[in-house]
């Protein structure tokens, strides 16, 4: 049998620009996204799609119409919920909220009878946050015999106090959330008058709730109790039992596809990634889809906070590289997670985290210059060139991070890096004093093609990461190469030449687009003149290139640099490619002190790749 329908409409008004009195709430718009996107992944099935609707700004007239004609197409069995995050005046004991043409003589407001006369054909349950919002509760009750009513009202204040709008968000809303999400998660029934009892029993709402439920009704339920929450539990351990016998691509396709499951399977499988220790993954590629998985939840997702959080803080580095992904686009909102992502930045974690860390926290707009400064990135090329790419949008301008970028090179005390970082310099179009030497590679006509071609940027959806990174790449930035455009007008004696060069590029990302394009290994000739550099490269990244190139199980020399996890990243995955080859691994594994977690990551996906 099929449950009533829920309609949702969900109204923020953020902007009082006609009003002296009236001063804006910057959050309500963020959380009437966030309710309604609550109240639509708890629902379910019993969630309309096609008739509930977020309203940002709205006048009052817009707002009017849109309650008339909606609460008119509802059936009697069928609910409606109508969330105001707003101001509201009382005047001579009336209730008015406040939309986005609201004067301070009292138009483009609507009284709470209004609202009440717009909703009476209507099964509704008004949840009100803001100011006096408890004066509405009356709107429950029944004036007489003639005039019923079906209206219930769950109100954040009491008749006389004022409702709470932080810049982050109201804790109302935010506490409301959070029991939804539970709700959703355990399957269990969750009613007006419930939710009014948790709300109170809590410590996160500074206002004691108001709820009166419509005359005649004992009650009015929100979310239908889940029947599947076993199925949810079943599939999880499923999922969890498949992922310890698939090989990594298969890892990876599961953790994407994870995204479109209902949402109480997705809420059991987050809790089971710390628990289980699934994120202690030694494939770079099945760590991302993890934290993709994770940063594809709702943005309010309180479990989805607390679990990235917990990684992020995590002694593991592979469990801090996925929380670091799972979180990214929270970092700007988040102060407790952004405070932890710095913390990443500056210790002594694996190069995989730290590079990570500093990506992520641009991205939000935090250019904290002096924790960087203090990173291990800082110690290479590598690692400058690739801070530079992400402060590239900072307002610092282009002589500025020039020199800023040669005088961490000059730090280092090494004339390789800053003979790298200079020649980088130059052929991005920065300025080089004229005492600072550059590498012979910054006049090749290669070189400059590689440099002028654009990186593969960021994906706009996770969803097809997979596919499009097997194309053309595994990470952000990663070089494109073009080859073949580039040797069409060029003799193949002189292209070959060229090659031969490419391993004093000082980008590590175009190095390993040279070494992966397919044009290379259509003749064994390109083949050889990029691994003679290509298996002596010091980075993982542009070595697991070559060994993969080579195809052989052939590794080269293992100096320090290469197998430094601090200040590079990348080599678990150079030693999942010469596993997969059947190359020494051994001889590679005696020089690196692994901690039992990873040696444990490793030996697992050796097992599932067999």
């Amino acid at each position: 049998m099929k449950r009533a329908k829920t309609v949702v409409v969900s109204i923020g008004v953020s902007e009082y620009a006609g009003s002296r009195q009236l001063g804006d709430i910057p959050c309500a718009h963020q959380d009437a996204h966030n309710l309604h996107k609550s109240l639509r992944l708890g629902l379910g099935d019993t969630y309309d799609m096609w008739r509930s609707v977020t309203m940002l700004d709205p006048s009052a007239n817009e707002a009017l119409a849109l309650l008339t004609l909606t609460s008119r197409r509802l059936r009697d069995e069928e609910l409606l919920v109508v969330y105001f995050s707003g101001h509201a005046r009382l005047r001579r004991s009336v209730l008015s909220l406040a939309f986005s043409d609201a004067l301070d003589d009292g138009r483009g407001h609507l009284s709470i009878s209004e609202i009440a006369n717009a909703c009476a054909e209507a099964n509704a349950a008004l949840i009100l946050d803001c100011c006096h919002s408890g004066a509405a509760a009356s709107l429950a009750n029944r004036p007489d015999m003639l005039t019923p009513t079906a209206i219930s009202v769950l109100a954040s204040s009491a008749a006389f106090s004022t409702a709470v709008h932080l810049p982050e968000g109201s804790p109302f809303t935010a506490a409301l959330i959070n029991i939804i999400e539970d709700s959703s998660v355990t399957g269990k029934e969750l009613s007006l008058v419930t939710l009014t009892k948790e709300l109170n029993s809590g410590k996160d709402t500074p206002e004691k709730c108001v709820v009166n439920v419509a005359e005649g009704s004992e009650d009015v339920v929100l979310l239908q109790e889940q029947r599947d929450t076993v199925a949810a539990k079943e599939t999880a351990d499923r999922f969890v039992g498949r992922l310890s016998s698939v090989d990594r691509a298969a890892r990876e396709l599961m953790w994407y596809s994870a995204a479109e499951l209902p949402q109480a399977y997705q809420s059991v499988l987050i809790g089971e990634i710390v628990s289980a220790g699934i994120a202690r993954e030694a494939s770079w590629l099945v760590r991302r889809a993890i934290g993709s998985f994770l940063d594809r939840q709702p943005g309010h997702s309180r479990i989805r906070n607390e679990v990235t959080g917990d990684l992020i803080s995590s002694e593991h580095w592979m469990e801090v590289c996925v929380g670091l992904i799972g979180a990214r686009h929270l970092f700007a909102t988040d102060t407790g997670l952004r405070s932890a992502a710095l913390d990443v930045l500056v210790s002594q974690i694996p190069a995989n985290a730290t590079w990570l860390a500093s990506m992520y926290l641009t991205d939000c707009g935090e250019f904290d210059f002096d924790s960087t400064e203090c990173s291990q990135l800082v110690r290479t090329s590598w690692g400058i060139t690739e801070i530079l790419e992400h402060f590239r949008a900072s307002e610092r301008g282009n002589d500025w991070l020039s020199r800023w970028a040669l005088d961490l090179a000059t730090a280092t005390g090494d004339e390789n890096v800053l003979l790298e970082v200079a020649t980088h310099l130059k052929l991005i179009g920065f300025a080089v004093p004229a005492n600072v030497g550059v590498s012979q590679v910054a006049e090749e006509s290669l070189s400059k093609y590689l440099y002028s071609l654009e990186p593969r940027g960021k994906l706009s959806s996770s969803s097809g990461k997979w596919l499009l990174s097997s194309l053309f790449g595994n990470w952000r930035r990663d070089g494109r190469s073009n080859l073949r455009t580039y040797a069409a007008s060029k003799r193949p004696s002189a292209v070959l030449q060229s090659l031969e060069q490419m391993g004093a590029l000082p980008a590590v990302a175009l190095r390993t687009a040279v070494l992966l394009d397919p044009w290379i290994g259509e003749h064994p000739d390109r083949v050889e003149a990029v691994l003679l550099w290509g298996l002596v490269d010091d980075h993982p990244w542009v070595r697991q290139a070559a060994v993969e190139l080579a195809t052989d199980g052939r590794i080269g020399p293992i100096t320090d640099p290469l197998i430094d996890m601090a200040r590079r990243p990348g080599l678990f995955d150079l030693l999942l490619t010469l596993n997969d080859l059947n190359g020494d691994t051994g001889s590679l594994l005696e020089l690196i002190e692994l901690t039992p977690v990873e040696r444990a990551a490793l030996v697992r996906d050796a097992c599932r790749q067999q």
